[in-house]
């Protein structure tokens, strides 16, 4: 477990280290902190718990809507976005970014993030 646990570590750190990215986690679906870059001040369980209910309703949402698989959840404030997605069957992968930020190149380094976290916890479980 510990080896899944320093590969988590380093995906998020490696996801931190993207320009426009202000900071990351991984957290379970059932609301629970995995790892995270997230600054203080910010409650990383109170995060947990909300990135799970907004991706969690949003599957919902996009079922009973019949608009196919969700994919991700961004919600822009006055300064920045906040965006989440499904890493997995266990896990969620969350951001904080600025405003300004290329949406492009953040949502290409989040994908790759969350199936690296997809990989590691499906390896790990193995």
């Amino acid at each position: 477990m510990t080896d899944v646990w320093v590969r988590l570590e380093e995906t998020i750190d490696e996801l931190s280290r993207v320009t426009d990215i202000k900071s990351a986690a991984v957290v379970r679906r059932d609301g629970l902190v995995v790892t995270h870059t997230l600054p203080d001040g910010v409650d990383p369980k109170m995060v947990a718990a909300m990135t799970a209910a907004i991706v969690g309703t949003s599957e919902m949402a996009t079922i009973q809507l019949a608009q196919g698989r969700f994919v991700r959840a961004i919600i822009e404030s006055d300064e920045g976005k906040l965006l989440s997605l499904g890493a997995g069957d266990e896990a969620l992968l969350v951001a904080l970014v600025y405003d300004d930020a290329n949406l492009g190149l953040v949502l290409l380094a989040l994908e790759r993030a969350a199936k690296q976290v997809e990989s590691i916890l499906r390896d790990g479980a193995g």
